[in-house]
């Protein structure tokens, strides 16, 4: 507008007052729209934190060179590169006396894009009004009968069902039809299926204690995982605490969601484990005191210190159970100290993926 307003004005003079207008208006819908992405660094989750971030300063950065790259190249469009496409722009008024090949081909390219455009014209200023006033009742109907069978197909016949937990994906054909019977029928037969969708699965549960839940991590970084920092007044070794522990587990078995199995060691609740092996130690034999069942539960914190060892060794040896980073059970230091405990069990829901 800027431009028709004052055709004899400086390209200069024209980009800046275009810019002062523009400027102002960008920055706004810029600003606005960065300041929702920056809004996501409150999140705890670090990758929706980073792209939070990373999205906002894209959105400024592309502010800022759209309002000092855009009125240079409008600039130099308009100096050095519109004498180029002369051709394009202009129409001769009267035919040129010169028949070079270039001005031959002006001349038919500027034929057929005023062919292009009175065509495009005459459809739209009159060709389309006709069809659409003329024939309104038939839209009308027409739009109006394929909205119905648009409502009976998706609410009535097939009706489009929305996922359950017996069919994971929408369903858009008719029950009979062989896309929705695979899905339906079909795919409980194939194995790979059982498999990929977690079938006889059972998803576990994990408990830790002993563990501050404290992410110090690097909050721009995903990579950083930060420092294990433990909570230095845990103690499992104390009586309260083997028997609030023992309690807890007894509790927990009698949970709707806890799936009950014969595997009866570390992984379950240890200390239900360490309580059986204390009660089948014979003590006749005096290397095993007071590792054994004359040490009655809970038990004293250096006896539990020290039988705790044992035990897991025991394990170990007999039943082919090796305590290790991944498996659950007591976590010691480099003294032998029991800092954390993991306990797992398998729940009675099964994976979905």
């Amino acid at each position: 507008c800027t431009k028709f307003d004052k055709p004899h004005a400086e390209t200069s003079e024209t980009v800046s007052i275009t810019l002062q207008h523009a400027a102002l208006s960008m920055f706004v819908t810029s600003f606005t729209t960065a300041a929702a992405f920056y809004a996501n660094y409150v999140s705890n989750i670090t990758a929706i934190r980073c792209f939070g971030v990373y999205a906002g300063t894209a959105i400024l950065v592309n502010y800022v060179l759209m309002v000092t790259w855009l009125p240079a190249v409008v600039v130099l469009h308009e100096r050095y590169l519109q004498n180029l496409f002369s051709c394009f722009n202009k129409t001769p008024q009267h035919p040129s006396t010169k028949t070079s090949c270039w001005n031959v081909l002006c001349q038919k390219v500027h034929k057929f894009l005023f062919a292009i455009s009175e065509a495009s014209r005459i459809f739209f200023e009159k060709v389309l009004p006709c069809i659409v006033i003329k024939f309104r009742y038939v839209w009308v109907f027409w739009f109006l009968a394929i909205t119905v069978g648009g409502a009976y197909i998706v609410c009535i016949n097939p009706k489009m069902k929305l996922p359950s937990l017996e069919l994971s994906e929408f369903q858009v054909f008719r029950s009979s039809h062989p896309f929705e019977r695979y899905d339906a029928e079909f795919k409980k037969i194939f194995m790979f299926e059982r498999v990929h969708h977690g079938e006889e699965l059972h998803m576990p549960i994990t408990i830790i204690w002993g563990v501050s839940p404290e992410d110090n991590g690097d909050p721009l970084n995903p990579k950083s995982k930060g420092k294990l920092k433990l909570d230095s007044s845990f103690n499992i070794a104390s009586p309260a605490s083997q028997r609030w522990i023992l309690h807890f587990c007894q509790k927990l078995k009698n949970q709707t969601f806890f799936y009950q199995t014969d595997d009866q060691d570390f992984t379950s609740c240890f200390i239900e484990t360490f309580k059986q092996w204390m009660e089948n130690q014979d003590c006749d034999e005096p290397a095993l005191y007071p590792c054994c069942s004359q040490s009655g539960f809970p038990y004293k914190q250096e006896v539990f210190d020290l039988c705790i060892k044992r035990a897991i060794m025991e394990l170990e040896r007999s039943t082919g159970y090796h305590l290790d980073g991944k498996t659950p059970g007591p976590r010691f230091d480099i003294n032998d100290t029991i800092r954390a405990v993991v306990l797992e069990f398998q729940s009675t829901y099964l994976f979905t993926l």
